[in-house]
């Protein structure tokens, strides 16, 4: 029995090896596939740093361009991984392919089933046509007024710290603004994070750890998570249903029926099909929806609030961390600030909330966003092929293959599979670190935005085609209103610093000027190590 065992797993190990023979990889052991070569490389990296570092570093170091596979069976899935804009436009934009399974596997357990960033198909398409207007330019130069009011008390709050000139982290600090912004955005009203404390903002970010520990392989970690996970779910579901029972009986009440125009709150746009049919409008409460609706409604809130300051938190921490070595750029942007608007905040402010368009003439300030999104993007998509779909390297054209043709591929040759199960991963790290598609990838250098013409498709931060992430425009305006209010008042500086001496890497130097911390972790996304430490000074001119 045991000898049939060890054969069937030597087939299946054998099998399962094969199928990477030729194809473009790093070198490749029959027995560990790539997990040597994984666990080498992240051996470089400082601890529970994402993989996109990884497969950057991988791509530069064997010289795999375009498209390379990664075989880490039976450890985790294995995956083709995409680095080169052309070869991810054919799988985002010409050939839109579906998120992976095991995107809503991983965010199942804290956020539930067919939230809009891993849902597909007719469910996702609904989601997206219910929340897209909240993400037009026109809606979101409407709440211009929203992120102003909370970016004054991130002022306070800033202020207090530079009076006790303390060492504090910038990730929590900005992540209670960036949350009372969407909560507001989300439900028309803040939570008050920054001013009160939240704890469904504490709830939420105790489900982003409990997430972080799912990819533990210790079973007593597992177990004790499980048991958290419904204590705090517990406390977050009844909260956020209570919000959305009051909205949902004030519009019922009133016979609302919220705008797609000029929607009050995203929460209005997903509850609008329902009350805009009379007999729905008779109903008096949460009941009234159909159970699958209201399990939608509740994955997706939770999804908005988590996704909405995520990524947006990570970026602000970086460009602070990035202008405290970097005085030349605040230079440019406070002369940018006062050209623009003026030199005296008030004036600054009344001018921004009377004209929000002016903001789009913040070019430089726009650089240094997109520059900082271009060395710290938020991770990678993980998508998934039909079968036979494979990729032609040549043309960067995708096309199916019947199956007897797929037995036929020359994997020598154009033709590379890209179904199979694998992760079709599509690393912007790489791309965004190519010297092919940016000179000098590892500077940070945001006049390149200005002075070069670069193609739309090597900046893949937010990805693109119709799954692009719906917020890209929201974040970056959120982030110029945010570094207006900030940069001419406030000197920012990290906190306990330790420089590499050399490089740990081969596409960057970065480290040898702010340390390990430019080495994001895992997490939900690609995320500021260690709480991005900073302290904060007045600059005093303007204030």
């Amino acid at each position: 029995m045991d000898k049939a065992v060890w054969a069937r797993d030597l087939v299946e190990i054998a099998a399962s090896r094969s199928f990477f023979r030729a194809l473009p990889q790093p070198p490749h052991d029959l027995l560990w596939g790539h997990l040597k070569i994984i666990g080498e490389v992240a051996a470089t990296f400082p601890p529970n740093t994402h993989p996109q570092h990884f497969y950057t570093a991988i791509a530069q170091k064997y010289n795999l361009k375009g498209i390379f596979y990664i075989d880490l069976w039976p450890i985790g899935p294995s995956s083709v991984v995409l680095n080169d804009p052309s070869v991810s436009e054919q799988v985002t934009v010409a050939h839109p392919l579906r998120q992976h399974k095991m995107v809503d596997e991983f965010l199942a357990p804290i956020l539930g089933h067919d939230v809009i960033a891993a849902a597909n198909g007719a469910t996702w398409k609904k989601l997206h046509n219910a929340m897209s207007p909240a993400f037009s330019w026109s809606h979101i130069r409407n709440l211009t007024g929203v992120i102003a009011e909370e970016g004054m008390h991130f002022r306070d709050t800033l202020n207090e710290l530079a009076r006790v000139e303390g060492v504090f982290s910038m990730e929590e600090t900005a992540m209670k603004l960036i949350f009372d912004v969407i909560t507001r955005i989300v439900f028309n009203f803040s939570l008050n994070a920054q001013t009160k404390g939240s704890s469904t903002l504490d709830d939420l970010r105790e489900m982003v750890h409990l997430a972080e520990n799912q990819l533990s392989f210790n079973p007593f970690v597992h177990l004790v998570t499980f048991f958290k996970r419904r204590s705090v779910l517990g406390r977050l579901h009844p909260s956020i249903l209570q919000k959305i029972r009051e909205r949902l009986a004030l519009l019922r009440s009133g016979n609302i029926v919220p705008s797609r125009r000029d929607p009050e709150s995203i929460l209005d746009l997903m509850l609008r099909d329902h009350v805009k049919d009379d007999v729905n409008m008779k109903g008096a409460g949460i009941s009234d929806l159909p159970p699958e609706y209201t399990e939608i409604l509740l994955t997706n809130i939770k999804g908005l609030l988590v996704g909405g300051h995520g990524t947006t938190t990570d970026t602000l921490c970086y460009i602070y961390m990035l202008l405290a070595k970097t005085p030349e750029v605040v230079r440019k942007l406070r002369e940018e600030h006062t050209r623009v608007f003026d030199k005296d905040f008030k004036e600054t402010m009344d001018l921004v909330l009377q004209s929000p368009a002016k903001l789009e003439e913040l070019e430089y300030t726009a650089a240094v966003i997109k520059e900082t999104l271009r060395l710290f993007p938020v991770g990678f998509g993980v998508r998934e092929a039909e079968a036979g779909q494979v990729i032609n390297h040549e043309c960067f054209t995708i096309h199916m293959l019947t199956h007897d043709d797929r037995m036929k591929v020359n994997f020598n040759g154009q033709s590379y599979p890209i179904d199979n199960g694998l992760c079709v991963a599509l690393n912007a790290h790489a791309v965004q670190y190519d010297p092919e598609n940016f000179a000098d990838p590892a500077e940070f250098k945001p006049e390149r935005w200005i002075e070069e013409e670069i193609p739309r498709s090597h900046f893949r931060t937010f990805g693109r085609g119709s799954r692009a992430c719906l917020g890209l425009n929201l974040a970056q305006n959120e982030l110029k209103i945010i570094l207006l209010m900030t940069i001419r008042d406030y000197d920012f500086e990290c906190a306990n610093l330790k420089p590499n001496e050399k490089p740990r890497t081969c596409y960057t130097k970065l480290d040898t000027v702010y340390g390990d911390i430019v080495f994001q972790e895992l997490g939900l996304e690609a995320k500021p190590r260690g709480g991005m430490m900073m302290k904060v000074k007045k600059v005093g001119i303007f204030i």
